[in-house]
């Protein structure tokens, strides 16, 4: 019995394989109700204010004067959000998104499975579907920022969690472009949809239009089915709504106050963005080794299992081909990702390196499966068949939930800081009541470096605090 059959049959690896996706699953599930314990920060109070009574009005003042007022996707979710849900649309928020990139990845990987006419089985699908999402996660620079924060979320998680959905809608239609015409519906929903996900923010845009260029020319040197003239038409209708919305970001009137009065260069750009590129995949081996190892390791023994024994010499150059333009291609969509940042501001701020740490997780754990089946004819002595289940397990399962445990260990901290918050603003209402309209009120430590109220009632956050609450003033005051 070879290595594919024997994990196929074997019960233990079936377990481990349904119990990694589990953990996987779960832990997406923790860190939404983490996103449950959150509340407003920082710019949500001006959003507050910006929004709620005149969402219209909101969006017109933020596209035209407000910082990051040329994001029109991440203006219109806030504004939206905040409109009709206000402070109670806080918490919904990063359980929604989570929720909805878990479906988009498994959808997404189903896509592949079908595209590749692989026969791997559902829960496998879902393995790899979420452990995208997992590692992504369990990596992320300041996970708070990017998650839960509405202001950063917008701008960092949401074009992930739709851009995920535009690749797996792209995939969806490319494979039925080989079965039948696609309608004017199909090329109209991707140009939306591509116009929206850039609308997020200039990375998100960076990255899609690098994306699609890429995919283009791999469709027209390497397609020759005769869905190619569809697809390639599908893909255009794509980028070029992505680069519109780059046009309609760039024209913006309060782009300028993003990019500050001294914009850098186009070669230095292209120089900066380079060095940071390699600055964060070196800062990643160095920084975070188990999780890098696994992201590969992980893929690896799973695919490995399930791959043919017997490869030609054909077969085996085109898989190193792919895996060296994986890793040149994820370097490039760094790199692109970066960008912005080096237009504008420098080396990106840590919730801006989240798209960085998505493609660095795709590109480890596609090269892992590759290596998987390069080597798998190696791996089929009884001997390892039986370590590599100990290993899978291991991997795929103990790791997972230790990640689960710390996540949930972590719940009881921002549960007590809701509640903080919870009596501060009832307090403050109660101060309002009673007539008082210069408020001092107890100071709480901002969160990973989100800004909470200051000790100065001219700081821009308690201005924005004090409008919202209908006062003149509130400052905060430590009890330490």
């Amino acid at each position: 019995m070879n290595i594919r059959d024997f994990l196929k049959t074997n019960k233990l690896s079936q377990i481990s394989l349904a119990l990694g996706g589990a953990a996987f699953f779960l832990l997406m599930l923790v860190y939404s109700y983490q996103g449950w314990f959150t509340r407003y920060m920082a710019d949500d109070y001006c959003n507050a204010v910006l929004f709620s009574n005149d969402a219209l009005g909101g969006l017109f003042q933020r596209y035209l004067t407000g910082f990051g007022g040329n994001r029109y996707s991440n203006i219109w979710l806030v504004g939206l959000s905040e409109f009709f849900g206000g402070i109670k649309s806080i918490p919904y928020l990063p359980v929604f998104h989570i929720m909805l990139w878990v479906v988009g990845l498994i959808w997404t990987m189903t896509e592949i499975k079908k595209l590749l006419k692989a026969d791997w089985s559902f829960a496998m699908t879902v393995f790899l579907g979420l452990s995208i999402g997992f590692f992504t996660l369990i990596q992320a620079p300041n996970l708070y920022q990017t998650i839960y924060w509405r202001s950063s979320m917008s701008t960092h998680f949401a074009p992930v969690v739709y851009g995920t959905l535009l690749v797996a809608y792209l995939l969806n239609q490319s494979r039925k472009a080989d079965l039948q015409k696609l309608p004017f519906l199909t090329y109209l929903i991707a140009f939306i949809s591509a116009f929206i996900v850039g609308g997020f923010s200039e990375p998100a845009d960076a990255v899609q239009v690098t994306v699609l260029a890429l995919a283009l020319a791999a469709v027209w040197f390497l397609c020759k089915s005769s869905a190619r003239k569809q697809i390639l038409t599908l893909l255009s209708w794509t980028l070029f709504a992505a680069l519109l919305s780059l046009v309609v970001m760039s024209v913006s009137p309060a782009n300028s106050r993003r990019l500050g009065s001294d914009p850098h260069s186009l070669v230095q750009v292209v120089l900066d963005s380079a060095l940071y590129g390699y600055i964060f995949i070196y800062k990643t081996a160095l920084e975070l080794p188990l999780p890098t190892f696994l992201s590969v390791f992980a893929p690896a023994l799973l695919m490995g299992s399930y791959a043919k024994n017997e490869l030609s010499k054909t077969q085996k150059r085109n898989l190193l081909l792919i895996f060296v333009a994986a890793l040149l291609t994820a370097y490039l969509l760094i790199v692109a990702s970066f960008s912005p940042s080096a237009l504008g501001q420098g080396y990106p701020v840590l919730r801006m390196q989240f798209y960085a740490r998505l493609i660095m997780t795709i590109s480890l754990i596609l090269d892992g499966a590759l290596i998987g089946v390069l080597f798998s004819k190696k791996l089929s002595q009884p001997v390892l068949q039986i370590i590599m289940v100990g290993l899978f397990f291991a991997v795929a399962v103990i790791y997972p939930f230790r990640a689960v445990v710390k996540a949930w260990n972590e719940i009881p901290s921002y549960q007590l800081r809701a509640q903080d918050w919870d009596a501060r603003n009832a307090h403050i209402y109660e101060l309002k009541a009673q007539g008082q309209t210069d408020l001092t009120v107890l100071q709480y430590d901002g969160v990973y470096g989100t800004k909470e109220l200051d000790t100065y009632e001219t700081h821009w956050v308690n201005k924005c605090a004090a409008k919202y609450y209908g006062v003149n003033s509130i400052r905060a005051i430590s009890d330490k």
